[in-house]
């Protein structure tokens, strides 16, 4: 009877704790209290408040914002999720954390993408005051603990937002490595955080900003392959390369990339690469469905009716994670096959052959 009692009173708090703005919350309901020994829980989301807002480019805009008392430390490369509410439609988007790793200030980059009903609604919506659901910082691109003789950075668009983090905190240590960030953009208005960069490269003789404009003029005008990259690169042993941009960018670069023996190459997709076409069997186990599938496992459930749990959909937040219990499935990013069961994200897997699935 008492177990009984204390759950009710539980449950009772609970729900009314969540009306209950974030900054109201306190004791075992406030943001910090849902951290165990520094580790935030699966279902951490705190609410922080805009309290900044500017404009990078035409498309781009920065936000600053002031998370709970609390909230764990981020590390140059990890992202956040911010959720919305449109119409009724709750939406969660991952956005690369880009302040400055020695202040802790949490900033965020988002590009206006055409058609982004994530991206269009923060655009015409985010202002000072205004207060979004966040998570806790994730996420493994990031720079590795091991010094290296110099490191190169390629990114495309909105890719470059983790790579800056990560050359502004290699700079901010003071390290002397060399350092080349390779940016591709359509023009000079364009480039994200290009005051930043041009002043780091005024600062630091050891850094080198290489700018890819596919709408320039003249000479200016290249695209960032790993053909026009390589007479740039340095030719020392022990090289870090981070990758990021949309799919196809960042798969042409680790072809490159791969073939050399001295870079250790990191990659991290804003959109999926090109899949190759395979064709497998799958059977969705708790929903009794059996289909054919062309393209990635979230697609065919999505197609197939179901509405499995999904975020970013290019194998970032891990939100589409499913049961495999049997069959063989191809990892989009890697190519690597992996066997049995298992745990896979849905969203970069292609089914090989039958493929059984708890979903």
């Amino acid at each position: 009877m008492e177990q009984t009692t204390q759950t009710t009173l539980l449950e009772t708090f609970r729900l009314f704790e969540k009306y209950l703005p974030n900054f109201a919350r306190t004791g075992l309901f406030s943001p910090g209290a849902q951290q165990y020994a520094g580790v935030p829980k699966p279902d951490y989301r705190p609410v922080a408040m805009v309290t900044d807002r500017r404009n990078e480019t035409e498309d781009t805009i920065s936000l600053t914002l002031m998370p709970p008392a609390g909230y764990p430390a981020f590390r140059a490369g990890q992202h956040i999720d911010l959720a919305v509410e449109i119409r009724g439609v709750r939406h969660v988007r991952q956005y690369s954390v880009v302040g400055d790793v020695a202040t802790q200030q949490l900033r965020i980059t988002i590009k206006r993408q055409q058609g982004g009903i994530v991206s269009g609604f923060l655009h015409e919506h985010a202002f000072a005051g205004k207060r979004f659901e966040i998570s806790a910082p994730r996420g493994e691109f990031v720079l590795p603990a091991t010094r290296h003789s110099a490191y190169v950075f390629c990114s495309a668009g909105s890719g470059i937002t983790p790579v800056y983090a990560m050359v502004r905190e290699l700079l901010t240590a003071g390290t002397d490595a060399e350092i080349y960030f390779c940016h591709a953009a359509r023009s000079p208005k364009a480039v994200i955080f290009r005051a930043e960069l041009e002043h780091l490269a005024e600062t630091h003789a050891n850094f080198f900003p290489h700018l890819f404009l596919s709408e320039a003029e003249g000479v200016e005008k290249r695209r960032l392959s790993f053909e026009a990259l390589a007479p740039l690169l340095p030719s020392m042993q022990n090289v870090a390369v981070f990758l990021c941009g949309p799919g196809d960018f960042v798969k042409n670069l680790e072809v490159g990339f791969s073939a050399a023996q001295n870079y250790s190459v990191r990659s991290e997709y804003f959109t999926l690469p090109p899949a190759g076409v395979t064709e497998g069997q799958v059977h969705f186990l708790k929903t009794g469905l059996e289909t054919k599938a062309k393209g990635n496992l979230l697609e065919v459930a999505e197609a197939s009716g179901l509405k499995p749990k999904h975020g970013c959909r290019r194998g970032i937040c891990h939100e589409c994670k499913a049961h495999k219990i049997s069959g063989t499935v191809k990892n989009i990013l890697t190519g690597k096959e992996t066997q049995g069961e298992e745990n896979i994200q849905l969203c970069i897997s292609q089914p090989v052959g039958q493929v059984e699935i708890e979903l």
